[in-house]
């Protein structure tokens, strides 16, 4: 198979067009009973999901390219108060051993 710098391609080679991806998602939500989704669906779902796994709010802002951590921190805040209640949840634990 020829090098094409591609991460996914069709089987001539070629890069798939970004409208099957779209489609492809909005038939898998639909089945799923989800409401519509779109590429940024994809998005918005991976850095919460990320955020949500520990990683670092400055992390994620790099990865999504916001030019500031101040715009990742007010669009993905939501997912903060639970990482903020596990991470308490571990504090409470350390200290509960010292004790």
């Amino acid at each position: 198979m020829a090098e094409t710098g591609f991460v996914f391609t069709t089987e001539l080679g070629e890069p798939y067009d970004s409208r099957n991806a779209f489609r492809a998602l909005k038939v898998a939500a639909v089945r799923a009973g989800l409401p519509e989704a779109g590429l940024h669906t994809l998005r918005h779902s991976a850095a919460s999901v990320l955020l949500t796994r520990g990683v670092p709010l400055k992390v994620v802002s790099e990865i999504l390219g916001h030019s500031s951590i101040a715009i990742t921190g007010d669009v993905y805040g939501h997912v903060a108060p639970d990482v903020a209640r596990e991470a308490m949840d571990v504090l409470g634990d350390v200290l509960d051993s010292r004790g």
